[in-house]
């Protein structure tokens, strides 16, 4: 808990109203408390359920078996609007066949620049504080029903200095970190999809010094998924028929106090050509609230916005962008 309030500690900060930091002041250790920031404007319109979502790239940061699915070479691009600055995602993955799908993603939170200034109110430097993630995947099909699914991690927190940064001490830490998952399918055709993961395995993030090092944000994470198919038009085949889907998620902290969270969500759209999206999220951090989403699968373009209450880690109303290409 000391390094989740640490890190709202430095949030607060970086929005103060003269976007100063006086000189006396140190940089912090924020931890990796971005890591439960979510990711991908699909999983956000349904309120952050994505732990049995499938097919797409974004799964590799709710549940790396959900890459098992992709069908195609993806590039992906996430950008979401946080208190200070946004959010963004590059990731490319690659299915072979009789291999598995490999590939990753490069994570940069940035939380704006600030100046830095002497007792007079005089700028003297600017400090940039930013959360990078590195993220190698892995995911296969172990068995008819069975996806599976790894991320090795590189975890970074840095805040720069420019200028006079006398007594100003260094803010460079990183650590490294796995996420392990599972998913099956249930029924004929497999319309109920389960899944299950562990995020955030690995060591502490020392910023500054051992005492004042973070333990991740590991957690447990179970979800569900079941699509069902409507009826279609006269004349029309099921597969051209609107379907929906329904979804939600538990998990709880692996291996600290915490209390568990819960979302739910629905899609429901025509194939990928139009989507619609609604849901809830039951959390903590600030992240709890509604939201919405819409997606054009003919464009490639998510869009989703979560409407938080009681929130210090985001704008009250964070908009979230995801574009794909398939290739």
């Amino acid at each position: 808990m000391a390094g989740r309030t640490v890190a709202i500690a430095l949030l607060l900060l970086t929005v103060r109203p003269s976007g100063r930091l006086a000189a006396q002041e140190l940089p912090l250790n924020a931890g990796a408390l971005f890591l439960v920031f979510p990711v991908g404007a699909q999983a956000v319109g349904m309120g952050q359920t994505a732990i049995a979502a499938s097919g797409r790239s974004d799964a590799a940061f709710w549940n790396p078996a959900g890459l098992a699915t992709l069908s195609d070479d993806e590039f992906a691009l996430h950008t979401a609007t946080l208190v200070a600055g946004r959010s963004n995602v590059l990731a490319v993955y690659f299915p072979s066949r009789g291999i598995g799908v490999i590939g990753g993603a490069v994570y940069l939170v940035d939380y704006g620049d600030l100046d830095r200034t002497d007792v007079n109110g005089n700028t003297i430097a600017r400090i940039a504080p930013r959360n990078f993630e590195f993220l190698a995947s892995y995911a296969t099909n172990l068995t008819g029903s069975f996806v599976f699914g790894i991320n090795y991690k590189l975890v970074q927190f840095r805040v720069d200095c420019s200028g006079d940064c006398r007594d100003f001490p260094a803010g460079t830490g990183a650590t490294h970190a796995l996420d392990l998952g599972g998913q099956f399918s249930v029924g004929p055709g497999g319309p109920l999809r389960i899944g299950v993961a562990v995020r955030n395995i690995g060591f502490r993030l020392q910023v500054q010094n051992q005492a004042q090092a973070d333990a991740l944000p590991t957690r447990l994470a179970v979800g569900a998924l079941y699509e069902l198919r409507l009826r279609p038009a006269t004349g029309r085949a099921l597969d051209q028929a609107f379907d929906l889907k329904l979804a939600a998620d538990v998990d709880s902290p692996w291996g600290q106090a915490g209390q568990s969270e819960t979302r739910v969500g629905f899609d429901i759209g025509y194939q990928r050509l139009v989507r619609v999206r609604a849901g809830y999220a039951f959390v903590q951090d600030g992240l709890s609230g509604p939201s919405v989403g819409l997606e054009s699968g003919s464009l490639g373009v998510d869009l989703a916005r979560a409407f938080l209450t009681g929130s210090d880690l985001q704008v009250e109303s964070p908009t979230f962008f995801s574009f794909r290409v398939s290739f």
